[in-house]
């Protein structure tokens, strides 16, 4: 007998090997490429969030006397309407001065339509963490304001639910235990928090 003939279809079995190896290096590189990508996405996010809620806490900072007035235009559902004053915003003639409350709803209407443009939403609330909760928050020693930035299937709202809610709520029975402070991102929470 011929040993060559023996030795019919042992390549064939070596080649099939060799592609199922090269097969199971390649997937494993895929998800490590897909894990990539996510990761560059989530930081070109936080990137761009910051940069937006840097911009508006600038604005805010400079008209202090109506940081109630940002807080409700922020917080107010969808696109506002068109302010009657514009304050000098997008190249408009002033021709009256504007009151601080009229300046931060042009800001906040000039913001909120650029926001429109991209996936994010941004809200103002008092910030869980110190003090910011109850009718006398504002007269708490540790009181200020919080811009919530979100994006994805989150929204910038401080709740309960951890499948939409940014960040836990102040639990104030409880004020020296540190887990219940509030302000704790959620697990699957895509969003940041910057206090002003």
């Amino acid at each position: 007998m011929n040993i060559a003939s023996k030795q019919t279809g042992v390549g064939l079995i070596e080649v099939m090997v060799a592609l199922l190896l090269l097969s199971i290096a390649i997937l494993g590189y895929s998800a490590l490429q897909a894990q990539a990508i996510k990761s560059t996405d989530e930081a070109f996010e936080r990137t761009q969030s910051l940069v937006m809620m840097r911009a508006l806490a600038e604005k805010i900072r400079a008209n202090p006397a109506a940081i109630t007035t940002y807080e409700a235009q922020l917080n107010a559902a969808g696109v506002p309407n068109v302010p009657s004053q514009q304050c000098g915003l997008n190249g408009q003639t002033v021709t009256a001065l504007c009151t601080p409350a009229e300046l931060a709803i042009a800001e906040s209407y000039q913001f909120k339509i650029e926001l429109s443009s991209y996936d994010f939403q941004i809200q103002m609330h008092p910030c869980p963490n110190t003090g910011g909760t109850g009718t006398d928050a504002s007269t708490n020693i540790m009181f200020s304001y919080c811009l919530l930035s979100a994006w994805g299937d989150t929204t910038p709202t401080i709740g309960t639910d951890d499948e939409v809610d940014c960040l836990t709520e102040r639990v104030v029975d409880e004020q020296d235990n540190i887990e219940s402070a509030g302000g704790n991102y959620y697990p699957s929470a895509t969003c940041m928090m910057m206090e002003i």
